[in-house]
């Protein structure tokens, strides 16, 4: 799947839905269980993630453009 995400055009729903699903986790686990960032409100929680998956998005995104799968010889 991780291939996938890294092959896919520059603006991508799959992209976007994967990274900030994985931040807003990331964001939660926090909010339980870690509190690193210092989250307690619901407001918080929805700010980091939309910071956190941002710039999850903008990596992957950087990645697929330049990290363009290659054709195998067969």
């Amino acid at each position: 799947m991780l291939e996938q995400l890294r092959a896919s055009p520059l603006l991508s729903i799959r992209r976007a839905v994967f990274t900030y699903a994985l931040a807003f986790l990331i964001s939660l686990s926090d909010m339980w269980f870690i509190h690193f960032l210092g989250i307690i409100t619901p407001e918080e929680l929805l700010i980091q993630t939309g910071i956190h998956g941002t710039g999850f998005y903008l990596g992957y995104t950087f990645i697929a453009l330049f990290n363009r799968p290659t054709g195998t010889p067969h």
